[in-house]
């Protein structure tokens, strides 16, 4: 039952009031940014004034603005560009979301801001605002051991001091104000045509770049402005429905994301990964080289940055330490022939063996034998290699660039050029490749890589992203929604819908699928990447940057299985960069 309306306003002017400023200092603690902190401050109110009238005695509002608040600090974007915003842009001109982990905290002391936002988040809730480990999980949707992993030696002095400055505007009439913007945007939602995203697809330029690739296309401009930092207070709606020959479902917003359910005990034991695949600059790594022989799976690789370059981390989850720094294997950046700076570290660096390791390096491959510590360079007569994997056997391993592609076999030692091999060579028993105008082509591998098949699939996408990654006779990748599909997608449901991921079977025995990024219009590209599969039907998918999922390719249901490590602008010595590899 609702409640008159002046009585309502009358309890949220005074309930906002009352938390007004807590609230905004929790915000500015963990964004690092006042303005930001504002816009997240605004955003909790305003979703919260939109349940308001329904609030009643077995609802907590305290517990509801800590959870929204928190969430979407970790998930705000800093303003770029115009309108009066900070300025900057990334390679190749797309606009780029900072992403949850973003380490730089301007107006920070020092040592807040060297922290992830995920940890300034953890010390607020725990030091500051004095929650217990039970609220503080709750409220960032992170396990009991994850809040007592994440939690930094910052006292609350440190914390209260760093937010003293900030004042105590009033968020009464601005959340009112706000409120009202969301039901009037909610109401355009419903009622969009196609004109807007005629602007979606009309900027869909794909670029030759090299055998089966494409270069990303440049995203259209977002209607929503960067001071639009929406808090999505409906649950995710996994509703599929038929799209070109497919069953498309759109994806959660980063607030509607952090509201699904964990993936269960099985499905961990089988990953073997921890619910937060990261760490700090202050993190304390074994070195391999002291670790001595140890028999330990790797399974997952990450970098982080070092005063001269980059190291690989190995996660053994079976160690007691399960973080191992590969001290010995210094590692850079490579550049393709455009001078587009790639990681060395690619989605398929791990061997099936969970012991093999494989970086790219300009003008060479390095292999790695986590067992043993040993690290073998191989030369390859190309500086601009970018990609590569282990082939589907685990025996050798295949590189490329734009022009070239070759076969290391580490047992022989032989490096071979196999550009002009039929059907060409690939680290993956499928490949799907896209050619304009919008014909699909999934290409079939035998165990050596060596191509052995192909055949035609719908007409869904304009460009892949990322790897293709197979389980059995099922595939999946990350991709561009083609003109047709983001038409008629965005018809039944505007919302920006321009990337996602898509699976299928190669023998046709399932309905090819898609999982659409709500918002991916104007955002960075690639916000979506296959990193592996779970089982036969679960893809392990990368979502807007720094969450791991699960989506069954059968049933449409999403889990969340940990948090990855999120790129930076300013990264500082000991902190992680933003790749991942996951072993098969």
């Amino acid at each position: 039952m609702t409640r008159p309306r002046r009585e309502v306003d009358d309890d949220f002017a005074e309930y906002v009031r009352a938390r007004q400023q807590q609230l905004l200092h929790a915000a500015y603690l963990v964004c690092g940014d006042r303005e930001l902190a504002e816009r997240v401050t605004e955003s909790t109110f305003a979703a919260l004034l939109l349940r308001w009238p329904r609030v009643g005695d077995d609802d907590d509002p305290d517990a509801f603005t800590r959870r929204v608040l928190h969430r979407a600090a970790l998930t705000a974007r800093v303003p770029r560009g115009g309108d009066g915003h900070r300025s900057g842009t990334s390679a190749g001109g797309a606009v780029r979301a900072v992403a949850a982990d973003r380490r730089t905290g301007p107006g920070l002391p020092p040592e807040l801001a060297a922290l992830t936002r995920r940890e300034r988040a953890v010390a607020v809730l725990r030091r500051f605002e004095e929650r217990s480990e039970a609220e503080t999980a709750q409220a960032l949707a992170l396990s009991d051991s994850a809040v007592r992993r994440l939690l930094p030696p910052v006292t609350r002095d440190t914390l209260a001091d760093a937010a003293a400055p900030l004042g105590e505007p009033d968020f009464v009439e601005r959340s009112r104000r706000r409120a009202q913007a969301l039901r009037r945007r909610r109401r355009r939602t419903r009622s969009a045509s196609a004109v807007a995203v005629a602007a979606v697809v009309g900027a869909v330029v794909l670029v030759p770049r090299g055998q089966g690739e494409a270069a990303p296309p440049q995203p259209a401009p977002s209607t929503r402005t960067t001071r639009d930092l929406v808090v999505d207070s409906q649950p995710w709606d996994p509703t599929p429905f038929g799209l070109l020959g497919t069953l498309a479902q759109v994806g959660p917003t980063p607030s509607q994301l952090l509201e699904l359910p964990r993936i269960d005990e099985l499905v961990r034991g089988q990953l073997a990964l921890p619910d937060v695949l990261s760490f700090g600059p202050r993190t304390v790594m074994r070195d391999l080289s002291d670790l001595g022989g140890s028999s330990a799976p790797v399974r997952a690789v990450l970098l982080r940055h070092t005063s001269d370059g980059l190291r690989a981390v190995l996660v053994r989850p079976t160690l007691s330490d399960p973080f191992v720094l590969v001290d010995s294997v210094p590692l850079v950046r490579t550049v393709d022939e455009a001078g587009t700076e790639a990681s060395p570290l690619v989605v398929k660096a791990v061997a099936g063996d969970r012991r093999r390791v494989m970086f790219v390096q300009p003008g060479r491959v390095v292999v790695l034998d986590a067992y043993t510590g040993e690290a073998r360079t191989f030369p390859v007569p190309d500086r601009y290699l970018t990609h590569g994997g282990w082939a589907p056997d685990g025996r050798s391993v295949l590189v490329w660039s734009r022009t070239s592609r070759w076969r290391i076999t580490p047992e022989t030692g032989t490096v071979r050029d196999v550009r002009r091999a039929a059907l060409s060579v690939h680290p993956g028993s499928y490949e799907v490749r896209v050619e304009p105008p919008d014909e699909m082509r999934v290409l079939g591998f035998d165990p050596q890589g060596a191509g052995s098949s192909t055949r035609t699939g719908p007409s869904a996408l304009s460009g892949v992203w990322g790897a293709t990654f197979a389980s059995g006779d099922r595939f999946a990748t990350g991709g561009f929604l083609g003109q047709a599909a983001a038409l008629a997608a965005n018809q039944r449901r505007p919302d920006g819908l321009f990337q996602g991921v898509f699976a299928a079977a190669a023998d046709d025995a399932v309905t090819p699928r898609l999982l659409i990024a709500p918002g991916s219009q104007g955002a960075s590209v690639g916000c979506c990447e296959v990193l592996g599969w779970v089982y036969r039907d679960q893809v392990l998918v990368r979502w807007n940057t720094t969450d791991l999922l699960t989506w069954n390719t059968t049933t449409g249901a999403l889990l969340r299985v940990a948090t990855l490590p999120a790129a930076s602008d300013r990264p500082v010595p000991g902190s992680p960069a933003d790749a991942v590899a996951i072993a098969p």
